[in-house]
């Protein structure tokens, strides 16, 4: 039976400090748990939504009206030419794992914040790689709100329809990861750790660290997306990663936003695609700053930014609960 939490406080558990209570909370440690969590809620129409390590995630102080779950397994676990994580393990566990074994696929990842689930979830990259160029099979538990349906899935990553900063997994009636297998590839130890810890250098050195934030605001631009103009005013930043982008924070730059504040969110001026919390900045805030960031940007440069980011605003969600398959499941909420 699993136990369900009540008005748990979510900025405790989102890297933003920012955020008002869920009125209901659960940390599933195994995909039983997130199956019995989700028939509960869609029985219940209930809405709910799954966190990482809540690295990239903004709530309003008004909170979720709904379920919030986050996964808490960390387990790994070696397959033949593989290594299986479940998708709480943190990412800095499993770079260090493949380190430790000098091991190719995931030294692109040295310094990046957030669970291996998240890193699936949103495809994340930086410094030229991205986690679909490293995942062999992805295990999910999809779900249909309207239905009550609930499954379990493996993907390959094919399947898993993978794009810049996208997965099939941010459909919004969509499928919970739950564990990843990564190639693991021998490679030389010695040159593994130096570019791990290159990486995880620059972070320290050019990334906000000491203030709290959700990583970079906005999705890098990519080029084929610009006017021929805007490729013209950016020629000397335009870098691959994966393909050729114009950084954000380049165009932010360009803007004079670095170092604008309102309340107690600044567009940090070390790195200005890193929107940070300075102290007792609100939901508002943030957003705000988001608007004045789109806004210039599409006034200026007829350039559309795109958030990275997840926003949550708080609504209660449209969700069915008719025609729901009849389980064992007894959940119980303390």
């Amino acid at each position: 039976m699993i136990r369900i939490k009540r008005n748990i406080v979510l900025a405790s558990r989102v890297r933003y400090r920012i955020g008002g209570r869920a009125r209901y909370f659960f940390e599933p440690q195994n995909p039983d748990d997130i199956e019995e969590a989700v028939y509960w809620a869609i029985s219940r129409n209930v809405p709910f939504l799954f966190l990482g390590a809540g690295t990239n995630v903004l709530f309003p102080e008004t909170g979720f009206d709904g379920l919030v779950m986050q996964y808490a397994a960390t387990e790994i676990r070696e397959v033949p030419g593989s290594i299986r994580f479940s998708a709480g393990t943190p990412m800095a566990r499993a770079v260090d794992y493949f380190t430790e074994r000098g091991m190719q696929g995931l030294a692109w990842a040295g310094g990046l914040p957030g669970t291996v689930g998240g890193a699936v979830f949103g495809n994340a990259g930086c410094f030229g790689g991205e986690i679909k160029d490293s995942v062999l099979e992805v295990e999910s538990i999809s779900f249909d709100r309207a239905t009550g349906r609930i499954e379990r899935r493996v993907r390959s990553a094919t399947d898993c329809r993978f794009g810049y900063r996208e997965s099939v997994f941010k459909q919004p009636d969509g499928e919970i990861v739950t564990a990843v297998l990564i190639r693991a590839t021998p490679g030389n130890p010695a040159a593994v750790r130096i570019e791990v810890a290159g990486h995880i250098e620059h972070r320290r050195r050019f990334h906000p660290l000491d203030y709290p934030s959700a990583g970079s605001t906005f999705k890098n631009i990519p080029l084929a997306s610009v006017s021929e103009e805007v490729r013209g005013d950016f020629a000397e930043v335009v870098k691959v990663d994966p393909f050729p982008i114009i950084p954000v924070a380049a165009v932010l730059d360009r803007l004079g936003l670095k170092g604008t504040r309102i309340g107690g969110a600044e567009i940090s001026a070390k790195h200005p695609n890193f929107f940070i919390n300075r102290g007792k900045a609100t939901f508002t805030d943030i957003s705000g700053l988001i608007s004045l960031a789109k806004t210039m940007a599409w006034q200026r440069y007829r350039v559309v930014l795109e958030e990275e980011i997840r926003i949550v605003d708080g609504a209660t969600l449209a969700i069915g609960g008719e025609n729901l398959d009849k389980r064992r499941f007894v959940p119980g909420i303390s």
